[in-house]
């Protein structure tokens, strides 16, 4: 307990505090979600998170930003290996929606109302900015590839991020997911709405 504490004092109970709500979040739900909590495991004293973080939604926001950070690794991860434009595309598309089955709870954090305005936190703004980023080249160079054009890119882009925000708060959210879905395979029926899209966005003969 002395060692832990001693190390807090280094500057690192910050990241400590942020990881240890995620882990609540994530196993536990949002409700079970308390500074007072969080200290206690951390073996520190109930006013210590209040040092980094005014209020609870700050530290929300801390935790929301450290997932769109952990989303980001994600889809780049996915595109690893990936030269196509079409093939690139949909690995940021599908990498959203399995992230999103993994962590179901810090996804509704990260994308639900307990954060109405994330400019008002600049680290979570640009780390969804950042993660939002690579779904926009994606679509990019898709168009560019397929239409030798990037002018429909925003909307485009918009609508991408639509279809994965709707598909992900569907499977992530099972008294509104449609049977068949969960009976069969989430991530082959998210293809399959992908591909649909994909094809939509680039329409008339090949």
């Amino acid at each position: 307990m002395n060692n832990k504490r001693s190390s807090y004092h280094h500057g690192n109970l910050r990241e400590e505090v942020v990881s240890q709500g995620m882990a609540i979040v994530e196993t536990e739900g949002l409700s079970a979600l308390t500074t007072r909590e969080i200290a206690r495991r951390l073996g520190v004293t109930q006013s210590a998170p209040l040092h980094h973080f005014e209020n609870k939604l700050a530290l929300l926001a801390a935790i929301a930003a450290a997932g769109f950070r952990q989303l980001f690794d994600h889809r780049m991860q996915a595109l690893k290996d990936k030269r196509s434009p079409d093939e690139r595309l949909m690995a940021v598309l599908m990498s959203f929606v399995d992230f999103a089955l993994a962590h179901p709870a810090l996804y509704q954090l990260m994308h639900g109302p307990e954060i109405p305005d994330k400019t008002l936190f600049p680290e979570l703004h640009d780390a969804a900015t950042r993660s939002y980023s690579l779904l926009e080249s994606a679509v990019g160079d898709y168009l560019l590839e397929h239409e030798g054009s990037m002018t429909r890119s925003r909307d485009a882009t918009l609508g991408a991020w639509t279809v994965c925000q709707g598909l992900a708060t569907v499977l992530t959210n099972p008294q509104n997911t449609p049977r068949y879905v969960l009976r069969k395979d989430p991530l082959g029926v998210s293809r399959t709405i992908f591909t649909m899209f994909v094809r939509g966005m680039s329409p008339g003969p090949e």
